[in-house]
């Protein structure tokens, strides 16, 4: 009465890698930036020749040079179970199970990664930061609650552990399911089941902040007036030669001015619940239906965040374009970091102004500050039908449909934003149809008809097959910008018979579209997506015809011809969300999302 199953599961996941390439002989940028005129804030002409003409002059807009790490990489799992399948009695069995799973830390072979940030930490240019701020104020910004503090941390570093970060010891996975026999030709089947994410694969590789090292080019600190790096005498701010990668060597200064990235310490484990009850009959002439509820629930979901955006107490609220708020924060005031930051920094931490938003940043000293959080979360319930019958009579059918429902809070509606916004996820599909049958002709030899044919004329006229697969799926949801909109959103979706490749959604129900109106240093309210604006929705026949025939005993010669897409419904693709382009809510017909018609001929000897 009782089956039962255990086990033990141990993974190393290893990866190494050396990059070539990679930028490592330098790349330049060349714009209009420095052949405008007549005054420097003049419109950026449009004429190709412009940016041609920066590059004759061996001007660049930008430039950089990469000297890359490599990296010895690893992370570990280790799974214990046990399983037991328990029939009760004739008509009850129940599926009972536990998992365990401890993940390991990622950890790079020689300590070559960032772990975290220490956002205490002060850096040693802060007195001397504030100073600066004290003798050049800065409308907005209170020196006496201007702080330079938080840097990066390094594995196996003063004091640091070696692996990346710390990893929960408390992942238990119960599982339960049941079968219930109703009658003889009906059955009740349900389950829950609890199911843990791999930290290690989702987080991705070790960050080399430090060991790997993108060295800019300084074109000029003074908008133009002069130009310290050339294309003919480029990196020259670099006197000895281009610096070498420090690694952890510089502990908190680590990429001042710059962008950086850390992993989050103490992470949760994503995990996602799955339930399921279903009601199963067998009906005559061998169908079988299928009745179910499926759904599930992912908690701990982990996304990528910016700790060092723009609070939002700073952007505008208003519903039309804010140019006073954006002025504000995009005036460029006296630089306090000036003289204080080294020569890998951004210039625009280096000149001697800057734009007034960096300084009421969190941490003022960097650019973006890029982490994860484990506060994301989704949720998706179903109800699925499945009518079966298997093979008899000459053929098989099969059809199966799902209406369903799949949100998600994964992403953040404006960078600086507590929690993810609830919306559509993008992976939704209301809903999805699919039949499927193979059908054998009751021709020739061994069939209905014909059946006492010579074996010459059962060669063409036995073994003769078609099949067929059709497939109706709903279209995904439509993701859009930040954008201004000031209708109903139940006024944007068309129905089908308005819907067109030319107008794939109702553009004039309120959206913003003139350029000098798009909202700018504004809080959004727009959600990610609608959902009942869709992109088009799969529509689709593959065809069949098989030819059997056996040559002599144990030689068979097949015959197919197949077609895919056979009636050619194109799959458009999603349409143009860009509301300032006269293409807004239009479909580029020749990106066909799927292929057009393909017919496939193969002949198999099989023997």
């Amino acid at each position: 009465s009782h089956t039962l199953k255990y086990g033990v599961e141990f993974r190393s996941y290893r990866e190494t890698d050396r990059f070539f390439g990679n930028n490592q002989t330098g790349q330049f940028g060349f714009g209009a930036n420095w052949v405008r005129g007549p005054l420097d804030n003049s419109p950026i002409p449009s004429d190709l020749g412009f940016s041609f003409a920066s590059f004759l002059l061996g001007l660049p807009t930008s430039g950089s040079i990469t000297i890359p790490a490599d990296y010895a990489e690893q992370s570990t799992t280790t799974g214990i179970f046990v399983h037991d399948d328990w029939k009760v009695n004739s008509k009850l069995t129940l599926n009972l199970g536990l998992r365990y799973e401890i993940e390991g830390a990622l950890t790079e072979r020689f300590d070559k990664s960032v772990r975290g940030f220490e956002f205490g930490a002060v850096q040693p240019m802060e007195a001397a930061v504030k100073a600066n701020l004290l003798s050049k104020p800065v409308d907005g910004v209170d020196p006496g609650q201007f702080f330079v503090r938080g840097g990066l941390t390094f594995a196996g570093v003063d004091g640091q552990p070696r692996g990346l970060y710390e990893t929960p010891k408390k992942n238990f996975m119960p599982r339960f399911g049941f079968a219930y026999k109703l009658t003889d030709k009906t059955v009740a089947r349900g389950g829950y089941g609890l199911f843990y994410g791999f930290l290690g694969q989702r987080r991705g590789d070790v960050i080399q902040t430090g060991f790997s090292i993108t060295v800019p080019l300084n074109v000029t600190l003074d908008n133009g007036l002069t130009f310290q790096e050339t294309l003919s005498n480029p990196f020259q701010t670099y006197q000895n030669g281009l610096p070498a990668a420090l690694g952890a060597a510089e502990g908190i200064r680590t990429f001042l001015g710059q962008n950086i990235s850390f992993f989050n310490s103490n992470p949760l484990s994503p995990y996602n619940q799955r339930w399921e009850l279903s009601l199963q009959q067998e009906l005559l002439m061998g169908f079988v239906a299928d009745i179910a509820y499926v759904g599930n629930r992912g908690t701990h979901i982990e996304y990528n965040r910016d700790i060092n955006a723009v609070p939002n107490r700073y952007l505008s609220t208003s519903d039309v374009r804010d140019n006073t708020t954006n002025s504000y924060l995009t005036a460029l005031v006296p630089n306090p970091f000036a003289g204080q930051m080294p020569a890998s920094a951004g210039s625009a931490f280096r000149s001697t102004n800057i734009a007034r938003q960096q300084l009421l940043r969190p941490y003022p000293q960097f650019g973006s500050v890029t982490t994860t959080s484990n506060d994301g979360y989704s949720w998706y319930h179903s109800l699925q039908f499945n009518l079966n019958k298997r093979f008899s009579r000459g053929y098989t059918f099969g059809l199966n449909y799902t209406w369903s429902k799949f949100m998600e809070a994964i992403s953040l509606l404006n960078a600086a934003d507590a929690i993810p916004v609830e919306a559509i996820s993008d992976s939704d599909r209301t809903h999805r149809l699919t039949l499927n049958g193979i059908y054998e002709l009751p021709f020739g030899r061994g069939r209905r008809f014909i059946a006492d044919l010579n074996p010459v004329a059962s060669l063409f006229v036995s073994g003769w097959q078609l099949s067929g697969i059709y497939q109706f799926q709903s279209g995904a949801p439509i993701n859009f910008g930040n954008i201004f909109f000031t209708g109903s959103f139940d006024d944007i979706a068309l129905s089908g018979s308005e819907q067109t490749i030319g107008r794939w959604f109702n553009t004039g129900a309120g959206f913003v579209t003139a350029s000098s109106a798009q909202p700018v240093s504004n809080i959004r309210t727009f959600p990610l997506r609608l959902s009942n604006v869709r992109t088009d929705a799969i529509n689709n026949v593959d065809l069949s015809i098989i030819k059997k025939t056996q040559i002599l005993e144990g030689k068979n010669l097949e015959f197919r011809a197949e077609f895919i897409n056979a009636f050619n419904h194109p799959l458009f693709p999603a349409p143009n969300t860009n509301v300032t382009q006269a293409a807004f809510g239009q479909i580029v017909a020749s990106n066909q999302a799927n292929y057009p018609r393909r017919i496939q001929l193969t002949v198999k000897f099989v023997f």
